[in-house]
């Protein structure tokens, strides 16, 4: 199967986070998004978003009253091209922000839905990575409740599979799940066969379910060069025929590294259009 274009996806941790940017700031801000929405990723998720104990948000450590014109105008300038079709906020991944969430849960529910209903933000990421049986039932309802608005919501999980998948079977109503799919991180441990086999009878098509998900340089022993991605992905394709996505961590990554977005949305899509025979012991 090719890849579903939704699914090729890039996450982008703080290009887009200065507060209150001058017009030289708000201009560098616009050619990134450019650079991005000019390749052909269907998804940039930008991150990362903290809510603090007394509920405020913040975009990494940017107060979210100083982002709001750039929430304006930079989803808007990712979708210019055409290519991107989702953009999503990621929050996390301390336990602390789903504290803060949790605190204030309807105040976070009404300030993002406003959100939503007025920039170009498609949906929301949960990317919680400690404290996890805190919060299960938390995110059980933020993602029933984003859905139940028409956002679209992923997770990024890479461990406690355990975790992941009663929570995944809470969200599911009449046979369909409330999250579209999850960003799995594979620089994290996970192993991508191993947690399409626990959503096995969970959603109808885990191979699909399940993004693998690349580091360019974070959390890898050395650079994940898209020549890296394009075989490793179709090393996956061969005993996975439904597996249609992948994802890149991070925008941020790719120009110190000599590479450019396009090359690794490029990689995605070649890794999964055509697929040769290997070994997947270390997948």
């Amino acid at each position: 199967m090719p890849a579903d274009p939704l699914k090729i996806a890039l996450y982008s941790q703080s290009t887009f986070d200065k507060p209150n940017p001058n017009q030289q700031e708000m201009e560098a801000m616009l050619a990134a998004a450019s650079d991005i929405g000019s390749s052909e990723y269907g998804t940039i998720i930008l991150g990362q978003w903290h809510v603090h104990r007394d509920g405020s948000i913040y975009y990494n450590d940017t107060p979210l009253a100083d982002v709001k014109h750039t929430l304006q105008v930079i989803p808007e300038a990712l979708k210019r091209d055409g290519n991107v079709k989702k953009v999503l906020l990621t929050f996390g991944p301390f336990g602390s922000d789903f504290e803060g969430i949790k605190h204030n849960l309807q105040q976070f529910k009404t300030t993002i839905a406003n959100l939503h209903a007025n920039t170009a933000i498609d949906g929301l990421d949960w990317d919680l990575e400690q404290d996890y049986d805190l919060y299960g039932d938390l995110l059980v309802d933020l993602t029933r409740w984003a859905s139940g608005l028409g956002m679209t919501v992923t997770s990024a999980p890479y461990t406690y599979d355990a975790f992941w998948t009663k929570v995944l079977k809470k969200t599911n109503t009449g046979g369909s799940a409330g999250f579209s799919w999850w960003n799995l991180q594979l620089y994290g441990g996970a192993s991508y066969p191993d947690w399409v086999k626990d959503l096995d009878e969970i959603v109808a098509n885990p191979e699909a379910f399940i993004v693998p998900g690349y580091s360019i340089t974070q959390g890898v022993p050395q650079v994940e060069t898209p020549s890296y991605v394009e075989s490793h992905l179709r090393r996956l394709h061969s005993s996975y025929a439904s597996l249609d996505g992948g994802f890149i961590w991070r925008y941020e990554d790719m120009k110190p590294e000599g590479y450019s977005p396009t090359q690794y949305a490029s990689a995605i899509a070649a890794g999964l259009d055509g697929a040769t025979g290997g070994d997947l012991g270390s997948l």
